[in-house]
């Protein structure tokens, strides 16, 4: 077509280099607006199901893909409330190897959280769209009723620790079993709990920053970048909660934060 301009095919941003492999022009999903898609690398050691996959989430759907198909066409679509009114689409996801198969999470507009397996899902007979959930947390917003706006893994936990950050500002903090593999998913959730209290979450650390956006870990697992709505990029000492210090650049929304080797990045 006249006129029409060729797509990059070269980008550069803080983690490095890249090259476009290919445009997919065709069987795409509309556009949702306000729901941004997210993507998560996740990594299957043996069985079938071996090899890498990419996670991602496109208005009410999460799907998963194997990462090198050139298409990226999924193996499994998930929707997780069929129902015409829908109260909570899929927001954020992160994946993490751990010993009771449950490694990845998910969280959600209306507030919740879902812990479930990846196997689990690829296992599940084909065209179903219908999860296999081990626990949803935080169900009912029982403990923040706003946004899930990032999960984390915590480093070095072996799967067993996890964060849930909320548009609130607060940052809830989970523990779970790894003992539970195979339990029922009510006899998980009452596991996922702090030992002396009981209670469920562990602990709540909140920001008065107009709310998070999102949240990464330091590579070690000592210091926690948080995102904020009131354009500052918050580090927090791990596990604490402890405010380190920051910085705040402009008035732009803080969208995303990184990691690039010992520097934290916040992007608007």
């Amino acid at each position: 077509m006249a006129g029409h301009q060729a797509v990059k095919s070269q980008f550069k941003t803080a983690e490095g280099r890249y090259t476009l492999h290919s445009e997919k022009t065709t069987g795409l999903v509309p556009f949702a607006m306000r729901r941004t898609t997210r993507l998560t690398i996740a990594t299957l050691h043996s069985g079938e199901e071996e090899g890498m996959y990419v996670v991602y989430n496109v208005g009410d759907y999460l799907h998963v893909a194997p990462f090198d198909a050139t298409e990226k066409d999924p193996v499994c679509s998930l929707i997780f409330n069929p129902s015409a009114v829908r109260d909570g689409h899929p927001c954020c996801h992160a994946y993490c190897p751990a010993r009771d198969g449950l490694d990845l999470l998910v969280g959600f507009a209306n507030g919740e959280v879902v812990l479930m397996s990846l196997r689990a899902q690829l296992q599940a007979p084909p065209g179903g769209s219908r999860p296999t959930a081990a626990a949803t947390l935080n169900a009912d917003q029982m403990h923040d009723s706003s946004r899930c706006n990032a999960v984390l893994w915590v480093p070095r936990s072996n799967g067993s620790q996890f964060l849930a950050c909320h548009a609130s500002g607060s940052i809830l903090v989970y523990k779970k079993n790894p003992g539970m593999t195979g339990e029922s998913s009510g006899k998980l959730l009452s596991h996922l709990s702090s030992k002396s209290t009981g209670s469920n979450p562990s602990s709540t650390i909140s920001l008065a920053c107009g709310g998070i956006n999102d949240a990464a870990f330091c590579p070690d697992g000592s210091r926690l970048a948080v995102a904020c709505r009131d354009g500052s990029v918050r580090l927090l000492e791990w596990p604490s909660g402890a405010s380190l210090g920051g910085y705040q650049v402009g008035r732009a929304v803080k969208q995303s934060c990184r990691w690039v080797r010992a520097c934290v990045v916040g992007s608007a």
